[in-house]
């Protein structure tokens, strides 16, 4: 019959060292978890100091709280000119329109926030397109500041977009041109408390994703429907 071999003193000692070890190391894990998470959080985004510009750019990955922003930025006298990227037409957007459903595309929803916050017709811009992306618009922003020769610009982007989107710009812009890149005061985006919210928390997981495509991988996730970098 054949015997079982018990572990040494020295295997059980290995063991214990192993799993003190690894309690320390969920231990600290859990005591650094919220200063590690606004880390994680503050990364994304960048808030650039307010400064006079020759242009405000707002993207429509936050349309509605970025075209508020740029209107009250405009009242504010930061800029007196606002600029949007022409949105791609997707095909559904045809097909609500061929059915008589009012459907407002990302263009669209700023140009009619801006009407209705008061900014006057000819201080908008569209920007030809069609865009379908921060990066896109992005290009497109650079072009119409390297266009009309403009000395400063203020992108306005989703919180969690201002870190990327101030990168990407930069690669792209003169270096004498002044950049600004904020979030709306509006944007609901929390750097101290975003994964409490399961929204949120989906955001910093796929903005983490955006970075991985756009700094790694050239963009590999550039749509069709927009104007090629």
């Amino acid at each position: 019959m054949s015997t079982v071999a018990l572990p040494t003193s020295s295997a059980r000692r290995r063991v214990r060292t192993v799993a003190v070890t690894l309690a320390v190391v969920v231990a600290a894990v859990w005591i650094a978890r919220r200063p590690l998470l606004v880390a994680i959080g503050s990364m994304l985004v960048v808030e650039d100091a307010l400064a006079p510009v020759d242009v405000i750019a707002i993207s429509s990955a936050g349309v509605r709280e970025d075209s508020l922003e740029a209107a009250q930025l405009y009242h504010d006298g930061i800029s007196r000119r606002l600029v949007v990227a022409k949105w791609f037409d997707e095909p559904l957007d045809a097909e609500l329109r061929r059915i008589g459903v009012q459907n407002l595309d990302a263009t669209s929803l700023a140009l009619a926030i801006l009407e209705h916050s008061g900014v006057p017709s000819s201080a908008v811009t569209v920007v030809p397109g069609p865009v379908a992306g921060t990066e896109d618009e992005v290009v497109a922003t650079a072009e119409y500041v390297r266009a009309v020769d403009a000395h400063g610009v203020l992108f306005l982007a989703p919180r969690t977009h201002t870190a990327r989107a101030r990168w990407l710009l930069r690669r792209l812009l003169p270096p004498a041109v002044q950049l600004v890149v904020r979030s709306g005061r509006l944007d609901h985006f929390e750097v101290d408390g975003w994964w409490r919210h399961r929204d949120q928390s989906r955001e910093v997981m796929a903005e983490y994703f955006r970075w991985l495509n756009s700094a790694l991988l050239g963009d590999r996730w550039h749509s069709p429907h927009a104007t090629p970098e």
